[in-house]
This record gives C-alpha cells, structure tokens and sequence, in this order.
C-alpha cells in the first residue's frame, strides 16, 4: 500500500548487579556495617520486567505468540465515512519466523472496523512461505472485521495530541498466496493460508502522527 508505512517498534531490557568484597581480617564491624550500607546504596536498582508477546494467533490450529506494535494515520482515502484512522499493526517475533501484518479503519471507540489489508509470512529463505501482500496499490474494504473491545485515551502526548491504548480480537482470515511464491513451479507453495483467530491487547499510539510527521520535516527544512 503506497500510503501505509510499517513501522516497528523496539525495547531492550538491561539489568546490571554489583558486587562487593569483604577484608574481615583487617576491618571492625562498625566499619564493615558502614562500608556495606554504603555499597548497597551505590548499587543501581535491579528491575525485572517480564516481555509480553502482545498478538497471538491461531494457525492450523496452534497458537502462536507475536510481538506488535501498530502505526494510526488519518484515512486520507477515505474508505468509510466516520472511520477517520487507519490502522496498521506489524506483529513480528513468532514461531518459525512468523510476520504478520494487519491494517483495518479505526475510530476512537470500541466497535467493529473493516480490514483493510493483511499479510502472513513464515520460515526462512529459500523455502519460506508468503501469504498476501501489504505493498502496491491503494488500501480497500473487506469482508473481514476486527473488533475493537477497548479504547482508552491516555493523556496527551505533549505534541499537540494523545496517546491511546486499543485491545481487539478478530476471527477467520484467509490470505492467499502471494503470487511471486505461486509462480515458482518447482515447490508445492499452499495457495492459501487460515488464521482461525487473533487478539491483541494493549496497543499504543499518538492520534497526530501525520502531523508531528510533518512539523519534523519543517524543522529539518529550517
């Protein structure tokens, strides 16, 4: 899709300990006592923070876990009347290499929104499987839908909008191959691929992006 922009999003999590040594030999307790309080103290806290897969999916019949993280721009197509965004969500990070890729209409509200596009993709090359196709073209209404159950608006982003957390589910969808995998005569590519179901909680995003977008590039132009 020309006027859709995967975008993907990372965190590392780092954890640092120290240690301390003791000279019992030539140290008092007082002394021992104070030197300890003081090492404890310059010790930087230590957080564990469990990583979430926040997408899962059922492919022939086994679940699968995926990272996610989603993009919202303003519909400039205008696909639907009163579905003023478009959703993107790249959930990369699964068994087998899997990719997948979502795009629907959004409100900011719970409700039930059309897909818009969706892609599949699994293994490795040369012999990775490849299911529709998220390039060329212009974005269109399908049958599927994604259901919205919930929307939380989370304050303002401090650039002139705000951040917003989505949570949704969705049922059966069936991508078909893409047709550079479906010309390869010498493999027996699937010509489809069903995803009986999916969810997905607590996505962020700002509802400004095409505009901080372009305030950017006029202060690169400055």
């Amino acid at each position: 899709m020309k006027n859709i922009f995967i975008f993907c999003s990372a965190a590392l999590l780092f954890a640092c300990n120290n240690g301390k040594n003791e000279n019992a030999a030539t140290v008092d307790t007082t002394k021992k006592i104070a030197s300890a309080d003081q090492t404890a103290s310059a010790m930087p806290a230590t957080t564990t923070t469990a990583v979430t897969k926040p997408l899962k999916i059922i492919v022939e019949g086994k679940e699968i876990d995926l990272g996610g993280s989603i993009l919202v721009r303003k519909d400039q197509d205008k696909l639907k009347p009163g579905n003023d965004y478009i959703v993107l969500l790249t959930a990369p990070g699964g068994e087998n290499k899997s990719t997948m890729v979502l795009s629907f209409l959004l409100t900011l509200k719970p409700g039930v929104y059309p897909v818009t596009g969706m892609s599949f993709r699994r293994g490795e090359s040369p012999t990775n499987e490849m299911y529709g196709a998220m390039l060329g073209g212009k974005p269109k209404l399908t049958n599927y839908k994604v259901n919205i159950t919930e929307c939380k608006d989370l304050g303002t982003n401090n650039m002139g909008g705000h951040k917003w957390s989505i949570s949704g589910t969705f049922d059966e969808l069936t991508i078909p191959a893409a047709e550079i995998m479906l010309m390869d005569t010498k493999r027996n590519h699937p010509k489809e691929i069903k995803i009986s179901q999916g969810s997905f909680s607590n996505l962020n995003f700002d509802d400004n992006w095409d505009e901080m977008m372009n305030a950017a590039a006029d202060k690169m132009k400055k």
